[in-house]
């Protein structure tokens, strides 16, 4: 093994074969939330601007889909018009995933938190406008829809420029994932284009070995406080009309780590 891998740091050990893809799919595919949970399992994703929130969504229904052909719903692009102006939303069975605008692309920091705080809460009905959105302190005014409330976070960052974030971004970061924490909804982080590191494709199967990542998620954990363990990678570069095997599996590994765990936490709240 050379130098730029490492077994003694990796933080996950998919295995890379067809008959763990399909375990995966079936699980997730199959899967039946707890009693009470209304309209089924609510993901948020939640990143900087053009961190890959919304091709990780596509990602996630490609993935999801029996052959795995490319589903390319969500919009994604570099252009202003491309990025998530409001709260969407796209279901896949019982899971539904929450698209929502760059916590950096809001007006000041109090904003941004208070908007989480209440897209956690499911206050915040689909298809808000982010950008012009004024919370008000009287909650009152925005009842708990509960078909909406969030049950899962995933963090996105690009993991080629987690090293340029700036100090302040990082703070409002580490405050971000503490409000969800508090909410007792359960997170993780998903690093996007990690095929832009420099690892070979045949190695892609190996990307948690990889030195350069784990340096990267190592930094990322002493800077929040969250644990290795909950940080995943996927790739948003597909090839085709369908997306591979190992891509799937490193998606749906990480989607997997998310409903088992959000089970578990709503199966004690309930």
């Amino acid at each position: 093994m050379g130098s730029d891998f490492s077994k003694d740091d990796c933080s996950q050990y998919p295995t890379m074969d067809e008959r763990n893809l399909g375990n995966l799919r079936s699980y997730l595919c199959n899967y039946n939330p707890p009693e009470g949970c209304v309209g089924g399992i609510n993901i948020l994703l939640f990143g900087i601007s053009r961190s890959g929130k919304s091709s990780i969504i596509n990602t996630f229904l490609s993935a999801l889909d029996p052959q795995g052909m490319t589903i390319t719903c969500v919009p994604i692009g570099r252009n202003s018009t491309s990025l998530t102006p409001e709260l969407r939303t796209y279901r896949a069975g019982s899971l539904k995933f929450w698209d929502s605008a760059g916590w950096n692309a809001l007006e000041n920091t109090d904003q941004t938190k208070r908007v989480l705080q209440m897209i956690l809460e499911g206050r915040i009905p689909k298809g808000t406008k982010l950008h012009s959105f004024k919370p008000d302190l009287d909650v009152a005014k925005y009842p708990v829809i509960p078909e909406n409330v969030i049950h899962g976070v995933a963090l996105t960052f690009d993991v080629n420029t987690i090293d340029s974030i700036t100090e302040e971004q990082m703070n409002l970061f580490k405050e971000l994932q503490t409000i969800v924490a508090q909410k007792y909804i359960y997170r993780v982080v998903i690093g996007t284009k990690f095929d832009l590191l420099g690892i070979q494709e045949y190695d892609h199967k190996r990307i948690y070995e990889y030195k350069p990542l784990q340096d990267k998620f190592t930094k990322l954990s002493e800077v929040t406080g969250m644990e290795k363990r909950s940080m995943f990678v996927v790739s948003n570069k597909w090839k085709g009309d369908k997306i591979e095997m190992i891509n799937c599996i490193l998606t749906l590994s990480a989607l997997e780590n998310m409903i088992r765990n959000i089970d578990k936490f709503l199966k004690v709240m309930m």
